[in-house]
């Protein structure tokens, strides 16, 4: 009888040459940590839970959208923070993205989150744009949050699993709720070193 204790596969032996050989190729990526997980929308939406609304078009929502977004280019606007949805785009709109120059040129810092979008971090004196990675849980949500020293308000959006292009969505002025939505998209940048704008006291 032959003694097998210990012997090691050839498929183990094949699989573990193939995983060693992936880690010198692109040591980056065997380092990489876990996309984030955490929901900007569920974040939020503990805060104020009684201000959900039930799932809707997206088409309907652009209103509420465009709402936030010109209250965001008011006056007293310090930071705005952006996530677009894996809808196909891969660029940011051309409107919203005047929208966002115009806020840098006020003086805010803007930063965008999206799927594919190109990525420009080096010149703060623009929109900061961010693609996501593919596994992040933001794929599936869309957002516009705008604060200052004394702003804060957002609109928030995640897509219904199972639901043809339903969103539940909810727009807020909510100090926590904003606060804690700014904080979950900046998690997904912290070599950016951002913080959500303290409220003036």
């Amino acid at each position: 009888m032959t003694d097998t204790i210990g012997a090691i596969t050839p498929e183990f032996t094949s699989d573990a040459l193939r995983q060693a050989v992936l880690a010198l190729r692109a040591p980056q990526a065997a380092k990489r940590a876990p996309a984030p997980t955490s929901s900007v929308f569920g974040r939020a939406l503990a805060a104020v839970p009684d201000d959900a609304h039930p799932p809707t078009p997206r088409a309907t929502l652009q209103g509420r959208f465009r709402s936030v977004e010109t209250s965001a280019l008011l006056p007293g606007t310090s930071m705005a923070l952006v996530v677009l949805p894996n809808v196909g785009i891969g660029s940011v709109p051309p409107q919203l993205f005047r929208s966002c120059e115009m806020m840098v040129n006020a003086g805010a810092t803007v930063v965008i989150l999206g799927t594919d979008i190109p990525r420009q971090v080096a010149d703060h004196r623009r929109p900061i744009t961010v693609p996501l990675r593919a596994d992040d849980s933001l794929a599936n949500e869309w957002g516009l949050i705008a604060c200052g020293p004394a702003r804060r308000v957002a609109f928030l959006a995640r897509q219904e699993p199972g639901l043809d292009d339903l969103w539940s969505w909810v727009v807020t002025r909510d100090a926590v709720a904003v606060h804690r939505a700014g904080t979950a998209i900046l998690e997904r940048v912290p070599f950016l070193k951002f913080r959500v704008p303290a409220l003036a006291t």
